[in-house]
């Protein structure tokens, strides 16, 4: 994970250390973006395979080789599931470190406008 910086001192930041953290946050929005819908895209129909695959494999009279598939099918599904979770989260944690009251209450004090 890539390590932010974000300003925490209590004094009057400078234009310099908020446009970082200001900076920061515009990178990373269409990033979270973009992990929500590819989140939700994703996982809506992974959840109907992993919902089958259980449903079909409480069948008691399902053929034991087809067992087999069904739980690699319902294996790969999952693998899929954690790799999503691990690309979002990573950039939802980042995004959660800045404070942008801190960022826009502090513009406002020095008078320039947030781009």
């Amino acid at each position: 994970m890539t390590e932010v910086k974000i300003s925490s001192s209590t004094e009057m930041a400078t234009s310099a250390d908020l446009t970082d953290d200001y900076a920061v946050w515009q990178t990373l929005k269409p990033y979270i973006g973009h992990c929500l819908t590819m989140n939700h895209d994703i996982n809506n129909p992974l959840a109907g395979v992993l919902g089958y695959c259980e449903f079909m494999l409480m069948d008691d009279d399902f053929p034991p080789s087809h067992r087999k598939h069904l739980e690699q099918i319902a294996d790969c599904a999952e693998r899929i599931k954690k790799l999503v979770e691990a690309l979002c989260d990573d950039k939802i944690a980042m995004a959660e470190k800045i404070d942008l009251r801190k960022v826009t209450e502090a513009y406002q004090k020095i008078g320039k406008p947030l781009e």
